[in-house]
């Protein structure tokens, strides 16, 4: 059995490594220089920077790609459980801490917000409900897909589980039944950014972030997040998958409805018996596969698809350090509704934008020169539009992102500055062939939205298969991971006979 996977993210190398350890030939052709997707890496004059995730968490389904070929992720990288897993900032000057011990963070809140704790708690119950319902049926499968005709009895009972957690209200109205303190709302508000939505338009099933956080970890990668990449390439190498960098493919090979292979840009074809492609799937859709070959999503239906937010990267060396820094902060909005309302109703960054700032030197002082820090800076603007023209107004965003980071207590930022690298969207999209340079592919918005992505196994193409943020389950390293578990599980049981005994 010849299998090609298109890019080298998490979702192609999960779907490749576990389909090599079954028994497949698997060759990974990946564009840029190194794999990993937005798992990535970038240094300059001593500062190491992971350019895409800061931290790992539902450890679970990474490992089952290791378990697959009879390893650990535990043996394959050194995990540091992080004992804060964020420390919120606030425009009053107030600040709280998320301790990953449960207790300690119900104390905290108790601190914070008298009263609050009780809320906390049946919040986190929730939570953990939600998680119990929903990942066998929706992250370790495919509901929607996997349903033909009338639902089967454990299907019903699925369904029934979920409906109970009224997975129409909005996250906005989870969160507020819950806590009535309005920073609080904001922290946990801010779970719909986790997958590029609106509290107000996103499920409240996304209650579930809260449960994957104080229940099953939050993990740092010693070296840093890009070390699971590189362990990944490691694997692969050893199951027997085939890695060509710097190898962009053209055109996805059709033949009677079946995927058969892949052009590359330099014009080699590549011939195979089905197709993983870890591309954004409505991109792929429209740029490698022929109009015939895609009648189920047609150019104007996919242009008016909602997607995810994109982006706005500020990688920043600086000399010194900053006490009041955690790993991993968050720096709020004055108004958060007004955050929201710029990008998603004008399609605008806020001018007043919450600014995530992860600084793995205090947890790995290997990040970063001696007396010096490496801060990751991100915020949530939009997807490309008409609306903003980052080629322009790029600059003048970076101040605004600068300024608010000085006035909220990181004095002399900009002249401590030592190296930086600044992406925007157009990076993502050129980078990554994100459809309009957006972080998690479809938006989340709309209860249906979350549950129903685009399916896993292509429904014009047979042999072709989608893995990564863009399809299902979601995006996020551990979802992305399960859309590669999912992949390989199903193109097993389509290619029975292709595969050893």
């Amino acid at each position: 059995m010849d299998v090609i996977v298109i890019g080298g993210g998490m979702g192609g190398l999960s779907a490749g490594i576990q389909l090599a350890a079954r028994g497949a030939r698997v060759t990974l052709f990946e564009k840029n220089e190194r794999v990993g997707g937005k798992l990535n890496v970038w240094s300059d004059d001593g500062f190491l920077f992971d350019t895409g995730p800061h931290v790992l968490t539902m450890l679970w389904a990474i490992d089952e790609i290791f378990a697959a070929a009879g390893r650990r992720l535990a043996d394959a990288v050194d995990l540091i459980p992080l004992d804060t897993i964020c420390r919120y900032h606030f425009p009053d000057g107030a600040t709280l801490d998320a301790p990953a011990d449960r207790d300690a963070a119900t104390q905290a809140i108790a601190e914070f917000a008298p009263g609050e704790e009780q809320g906390f708690a049946r919040f986190l119950d929730y939570a953990r409900r939600v998680s119990d319902a929903t990942t066998d049926p929706f992250l370790r499968n495919d509901f929607g897909a996997s349903v033909h005709g009338a639902p089967t009895r454990e299907q019903w009972g699925q369904l029934r589980e979920f409906l109970a957690l009224k997975p129409w209200r909005t996250l906005r109205d989870v969160v507020r039944e819950h806590f009535s303190d309005p920073r609080l709302r904001d922290v946990f508000e801010l779970y719909a950014l986790y997958s590029g939505s609106h509290p107000a338009r996103s499920s409240g099933i996304f209650a579930t972030v809260a449960d994957v956080q104080w229940r099953q970890g939050t993990y740092y990668v010693r070296g840093g997040l890009y070390k699971l990449a590189e362990a990944l390439v490691e694997l692969a190498r050893d199951v027997g998958v085939s890695i060509q960098t710097s190898s962009p493919v053209r055109e996805i090979i059709v033949k009677n409805g079946r995927a058969r292979g892949v052009a590359l840009e330099n014009g080699a074809r590549h011939y195979a018996d089905a197709v993983v492609c870890n591309e954004d799937t409505l991109a792929a859709y429209k740029s490698l596969l022929a109009p015939q070959s895609r009648p189920h999503y047609p150019d104007r239906k996919a242009d008016a698809v909602e997607t995810s937010t994109s982006a706005f990267l500020l990688l920043l060396g600086v000399r010194g350090e900053y006490p009041q820094l955690a790993h991993h902060n968050s720096f709020l909005s004055t108004d958060l509704e007004a955050e929201f309302g710029s990008i998603f109703d004008r399609h605008r960054p806020a001018d007043d934008p919450t600014v995530g700032v992860a600084c793995q030197s205090v947890t790995d002082p290997s990040k970063a020169p001696p007396g010096c820090s490496n801060l990751f800076l991100m915020t949530n603007p939009p997807a490309l539009s008409d609306a903003f023209d980052w080629t322009r107004e790029a600059a003048s965003y970076r101040e605004i992102v600068l300024n608010k980071l000085e006035a909220m207590g990181l004095k002399g930022l900009r002249d401590r500055i030592v190296v930086e690298q600044m992406w925007t969207p157009l990076d993502l999209q050129s980078r990554y062939n994100a459809r309009r340079g957006a972080v998690y592919g479809l938006s989340s918005n709309g209860w249906r939205n979350a549950f129903l992505r685009p399916p896993n196994v292509c429904p014009d193409v047979k042999g072709l298969y989608f893995v990564g943020g863009g399809t299902h389950p979601g995006g996020g390293l551990p979802l992305c991971a399960l859309s590669g578990t999912n992949v390989a599980r199903q193109l097993q049981a389509n290619h029975r006979r292709e595969f050893p005994s």
